[in-house]
């Protein structure tokens, strides 16, 4: 089973530099730095309505044609 990590504090909106995050996930392997993005990316295809067991690289396609002088 996953150890989860938890970890508080009381940050004022307005005063956040950010620190208290980078501290967090500097703090963290990286191995469960992959498997926190892993996470999110199955989050946003399930939200999306898509399997998100087989999430995959967005494909773009492109054709160059250089001009002819």
């Amino acid at each position: 089973m996953d150890e989860r990590v938890f970890k508080e504090r009381l940050v004022h909106r307005d005063r956040d530099d950010g620190s208290f995050d980078r501290e967090f996930w500097q703090s963290q392997s990286h191995e469960a730095r992959l498997a926190a993005a892993w996470e999110m990316v199955a989050e946003v295809e399930a939200l999306r309505g898509n399997d998100a067991s087989q999430p995959r690289l967005q494909r773009s396609v492109e054709r160059l044609v250089r001009r002819r002088r």
